[in-house]
C-alpha cells in the first residue's frame, strides 16, 4: 500500500483535537514533567560541566559525583516516557476506547517489549556499525587514508542508523494495536509495514522535524527572549525556559504518537475488532 502522508497528519490532528481532554493531561505528567524535573535538578551540574570545557579531569570529577542523578534522570526519565509514549497510543488505539487508567495498565503491560525491541535496536546497530567499520576501514583506509576511511564510515553508520529508525519506527502502534508481546515479532511486523514506503516515511518525518524545530525557534524567540530581557539570567529565567521547552515537547510528542498510530492504521488496515463492529 503507497503511504499518504497528507491523510495520515490530517486524522492524526483531528484525533488529537478530538481527544485532548484525556491526551493533554497524560502529555503533563509523561513528557511535561521529566523535562521540569531534569531542569530543576540537573541545571546546575550542566552549567558546571560547560564551564569546565577544556579540563577533562574536572568534567570526569563532576560526572563521577553526580552520576546517580544522570542515571536516575537517564533511566527513570527514558521509562516514564516510554511509558507515556505507550499510553497515549493506547488512548488512540482502534482497540476500544479505554480509560486513562486502562490505557495506563496497557502501557505498563508493553513496556517489557517496547524496552526489549530498543536493547535489540541498539545491539543490532552495534553490531552493524563494528562490521562495517571493520570491513569498510580496512578497504577504504588502503586507498583514501585513515582520516577519510574515518570520515565515510561515520557518514554511513548515520545513513544506516537513519534507515534503521525508520524501518521500526512503527514498532510503538504495533505493540499497541497489535498485542504483540515478543520484542522480535514486534520488530519484524514494523519492518514488514514499512515496505515500499521508507523513503516516502522518511521525508514525512524530516518535515515533521523541520516544523517542530521552527516551532520550538519561534517559541524561544517569542517568549523566552522577552523574559531573558525583563529578569536576566538565574533560576527563574532556567525554570521558565525549561517551561517552554517541556510544554513545546510534550504538545509534539503527542502529535508525534498520533501521528505513528495513524500511519500505522493506514499501512496495516483495521484491526479485526473494528472491522467486525462495522458489521454488528
Amino acid at each position: 500500500m503507497k503511504f499518504d502522508s497528507n491523510s495520515a497528519w490530517l486524522d492524526a490532528m483531528a484525533a488529537v483535537k478530538a481527544n485532548r481532554q484525556v491526551l493533554l493531561p497524560v502529555a503533563g505528567v509523561f513528557f511535561l514533567l521529566p523535562t521540569l524535573l531534569s531542569t530543576v535538578f540537573l541545571t546546575d551540574v550542566q552549567t558546571q560541566m560547560l564551564e569546565a570545557v577544556g579540563n577533562p579531569e574536572a568534567v570526569e570529577r563532576i560526572f563521577t559525583e553526580n552520576m546517580g542523578l544522570f542515571l536516575g534522570f537517564g533511566i527513570g526519565g527514558t521509562l516514564v516516557q516510554g511509558v507515556g509514549y505507550l499510553t497515549v497510543m493506547a488512548l488512540l488505539s482502534d482497540r476500544g476506547r479505554p480509560t486513562v487508567g486502562e490505557a495506563i495498565l496497557v502501557a505498563l503491560r508493553a513496556l517489557p517489549t517496547l524496552i526489549g525491541a530498543g536493547l535489540l535496536t541498539i545491539l543490532g546497530l552495534f553490531m552493524a556499525s563494528s562490521v562495517l567499520g571493520l570491513v569498510a576501514g580496512g578497504l577504504i583506509g588502503l586507498v583514501a587514508g585513515t582520516g577519510v576511511a574515518s570520515l565515510i564510515i561515520a557518514l554511513a553508520v548515520m545513513a544506516f542508523a537513519t534507515y534503521l529508525s525508520v524501518k521500526l519506527s512503527l514498532v510503538v502502534p504495533v505493540v499497541i494495536n497489535e498485542a504483540l508481546v515478543s520484542p522480535v515479532a514486534a520488530l519484524m511486523r514494523s519492518w514488514r509495514l514499512t515496505r515500499n514506503n521508507s523513503l516516502r516515511l522518511f521525508g514525512f518525518f524530516v518535515l515533521l522535524m523541520i516544523g517542530y524545530l521552527a516551532v520550538a525557534f519561534m517559541a524561544t524567540i517569542a517568549l523566552v527572549g522577552p523574559m531573558a530581557l525583563i529578569f536576566g539570567e538565574g533560576d527563574a529565567l532556567t525554570f521558565f525556559t525549561g517551561v517552554v521547552s517541556g510544554v513545546i515537547g510534550a504538545v509534539a510528542s503527542v502529535i508525534l504518537t498520533a501521528v505513528l498510530a495513524y500511519t500505522h492504521r493506514q499501512l496495516a488496515g483495521p484491526a479485526p475488532e473494528t472491522i467486525s463492529q462495522t458489521f454488528e
